[in-house]
């Protein structure tokens, strides 16, 4: 578990918003979300996602979500991603991440960003999902 630049919290919902983007946290059975701020604190120098949410049990983190709130740079934004993932390698083996990027504007839902999402995957081992405006996961 990170325990810098990190919140731990609990409740029901738990989001994060950056220039009307916004990845939100349904959190019904109130697990612990250690909330951890990358861009600027947890990363200083180099490229880097904005958020990172480690849901625990126990202080022994399960699952890792890696996201970038984004203006319209898809490529950018999984250059970030990807920067991250490599960061925390060590830290986050043997469980379960997912990757968010919450843009004002995406490529459309055909064969390129199929293609994106595809070679994501191929590269980091990692499900990755593009969304405008809001992503709502349920934890």
């Amino acid at each position: 578990m990170i325990e810098q630049c990190n919140d731990v919290v609990s409740h029901k919902i738990i989001s994060r918003s950056e220039n009307n983007r916004t990845f939100k946290i349904n959190n019904p059975s109130q697990l612990s979300v250690n909330v951890v701020t990358v861009d600027g604190c947890y990363i200083q120098n180099g490229t880097k996602c904005d958020y990172l949410f480690e849901v625990l049990q126990k202080d022994v983190v399960l699952q890792a979500l890696y996201v970038e709130l984004k203006g319209k740079d898809i490529f950018h934004a999984i250059e970030q991603l990807e920067n991250t993932i490599k960061h925390c390698k060590t830290l986050h083996q043997n469980i379960q991440k997912e990757a968010y990027i919450v843009a004002s504007r995406i490529p459309k839902a055909n064969t390129s960003s199929q293609n994106i999402k595809k070679k994501f995957k191929t590269k980091t081992k990692i499900q990755l999902f593009i969304d405008t405006k809001q992503k709502e996961v349920t934890i």
